[in-house]
């Protein structure tokens, strides 16, 4: 039966062969809670989250079992994507993949390995089966190739004095030896930069130790994938499987091991039938741990050499494993930097990628003087009711596509989307002394922005797409806030959270951006601004300033700007009837201000309660 399992951010699902069709999605009324496995006549079904987790259907993956390391894969859900690890499975579509592979549905990831495949065994028989000495070295982490992965083995040995080698087959025939160790190294460095070095490794196998059979194979959680076999005959890797004990001896203790089935004639496994001989050297990553192995065998009338493997067929098959060992470890290092730069270009432009990708240690953490946006979508979730989903994600996808080109414009660098909203900052990972200016420059075009959307995509009722957007200036901390597996470059601390108190109150005073005295400080009067009032923040301590960044400025602007100060300086000396009277004359002229509607009833309501007690100072009522 599959088995599930938690492991960082990704659920790990490793199956079985029993379980010929399995489907994935979230938990119903009837399910148990994650992670379960719930078996029924017809498919084994995955409880991977919650029900109130929307983002995954209820029956969202059809898997069906295919081979040893085949699956297909079909999209049952009617609405959402799966995204695979280089492409997308869009609803209602089937794919055919190699374990082991990796799924992602919003913020869910889940990774799929195995299958386990049972095999019934005779206990091994330690007689018949023999190790090398000593462990293989892991790969050279300063130069990733073959030559340096297997240079401590080849000089140990040139000296005469190879450690893994007995002291009586190392005094015999050493000639021989020497010349068939020149002759591999030869091959390795030829094969040091190739793309498939995994066929040019078991094809090498084959011709320099005499086998009928060559595989490199990849260790998947207890089972193992098949990643290059050569054989001697055509066909002969139709139902080829290797010995598992053979391959559990290695893996467990980390040494080159070779020898015979057992004297019987069975074999030691379903596998070893009419095998004279096998061999199987492991395969290291960087930390020492056992991550694949290079396996042979010779066949009862296979190829001409029908000899038993000794040691240095053993250590020739050991430096080949370490050739490809370090060949993954330059593969991994190589993905290790695509994957980098492809996280940071999802993020920031291509000139601050390179310069992350250069200086890596910008990544750990330090402080920064930036500009810190929040931008919501107004009304989201009343316009999405009326809305089909997919209508919802076309729309919202075209909303959060326009915001970011507006970033992007100025060189802002995008933190993340929280469902309709996004954040953004400027001054880092690079410093800028402009990123106040900057920031209110983009917030100005995303508001432009919006008269094309609206008439690309004009929603049920008149409705209009409307943004509230908020900034605030400070210091704070830039690094990645996310993880090793899913990078996310951004600010934390308290400046933080002020800009997304401050987007907040966009609502309460009925303007589309409001920005704080610390980032209106900076503009130095070079963008249309006017302050509104001062207001205490949901768990911020201190008051803040806040003032209305203007797209442009509308008819009448310059009046009813310098009404509102008129109104507003008086409303904090507590000159109410001042404040209404000001405020009326705005009214009066037909000229409708969110803004100044909003003080004009502060006025008014603290005019009917206690004219002289009232606090001038703003505590908003929410977030």
């Amino acid at each position: 039966m599959a088995r599930l399992e938690k492991r960082d951010s990704l659920i790990r699902v490793l199956l079985d062969a029993e379980d010929r069709i399995l489907e994935i999605g979230r938990q119903t009324r009837d399910d148990p809670d994650p992670l379960a496995v719930v078996t029924t006549p017809d498919l084994t079904r995955l409880v991977i989250v919650p029900k109130d987790h929307r983002e995954v259907g209820r029956r969202q993956l059809r898997i069906e079992i295919l081979d040893q390391v085949r699956v297909r894969l079909t999209n049952v859900n009617e609405i959402n994507s799966i995204a695979l690890d280089d492409s997308v499975l869009p609803p209602g579509k089937t794919i055919e993949l190699s374990l082991p592979f990796t799924i992602h549905r919003g913020t869910v990831g889940v990774a799929f390995e195995g299958p386990v495949v049972s095999t019934s065994t005779i206990e091994l028989d330690d007689n018949d089966f023999f190790s090398l000495a000593a462990a293989p070295p892991a790969p050279n982490s300063e130069a990733l190739d073959f030559t340096s992965s297997h240079k401590d083995l080849s000089e140990n040995f040139a000296s005469g004095e190879p450690e893994s080698l007995s002291d009586s087959f190392r005094n015999s025939n050493k000639g021989q030896m020497f010349k068939r160790l020149a002759n591999l190294v030869v091959v390795l460095q030829g094969t040091a930069s190739s793309k498939d070095f995994e066929e040019s490794i078991s094809k090498t196998a084959l011709d320099m130790v005499g086998l009928d059979r060559a595989a490199v194979l990849k260790r998947v959680g207890t089972s193992w994938k098949i990643c290059a076999l050569s054989t001697r005959r055509e066909n002969d890797d139709e139902s080829w499987r290797p010995s598992q004990g053979l391959l559990g001896r290695v893996a467990k203790s980390g040494l080159s091991s070779w020898g015979a089935p057992g004297a019987d004639g069975k074999g030691i496994f379903e596998s070893a039938v009419s095998v004279v001989a096998m061999v199987a050297a492991p395969i290291l990553n960087k930390a020492k741990e056992v991550v694949g192995a290079v396996y042979g065998d010779r066949k009862v009338g296979g190829g001409l050499n029908r000899s038993p493997i000794n040691e240095f067929d053993a250590m020739m098959v050991e430096i080949m494993a370490c050739g490809v060992a370090g060949g993954w470890a330059r593969l991994e290092q190589e993905q290790a930097a695509l994957t980098q730069r492809a996280q940071f270009e999802r993020f920031v432009t291509k000139e601050v990628a390179q310069q992350l990708e250069d200086d890596p240690e910008a990544l750990l953490g330090r402080d920064a003087e930036v500009t810190v946006l929040f931008c919501d979508i107004v009304g989201f979730s009343r316009i999405s009711e009326q809305l089909s989903p997919a209508k919802t994600f076309e729309w919202i996808n075209a909303v959060m596509e326009t915001l970011s080109e507006c970033v992007s414009a100025t060189k802002g660098t995008l933190v993340d989307y929280i469902g309709d909203e996004l954040i953004a900052m400027w001054g880092a990972p690079y410093a800028v002394s402009n990123h106040a200016s900057a920031a209110a420059e983009s917030a100005i075009q995303m508001m432009n922005s919006l008269q094309k959307l609206n008439e690309k995509y004009p929603l049920p009722g008149g409705e209009l797409t409307k943004v509230g957007i908020g900034l605030n200036s400070g210091k704070v901390r830039v690094g990645n806030t996310g993880s090793l597996k899913k990078m996310k470059y951004g600010p934390l601390g308290s400046e933080v959270n002020i800009a997304s108190r401050v987007q907040g109150a966009t609502r309460f005073l009925q303007a589309p951006a409001l920005i704080t005295g610390a980032t209106a400080r900076q503009l130095e009067g070079k963008f249309c601004t006017r302050r509104l009032c001062s207001v205490r923040l949901k768990n911020i301590e201190h008051p803040v300033d806040l003032f209305e960044l203007c797209a442009s400025q509308k008819p009448g602007w310059s009046q009813i700007a310098k009404d509102y100060e008129i109104a507003l300086k008086a409303f904090e000396e507590h000159k109410l009837l001042t404040t209404i009277g000001t405020l009326s004359q705005v009214v009066a002229r037909e000229t409708y201000d969110g803004p100044t509607m909003v003080l004009l009833s502060r006025a008014v309501d603290a005019w009917s309660r206690d004219q002289q007690k009232y606090d001038p100072v703003w505590t908003l009522p929410s977030k």
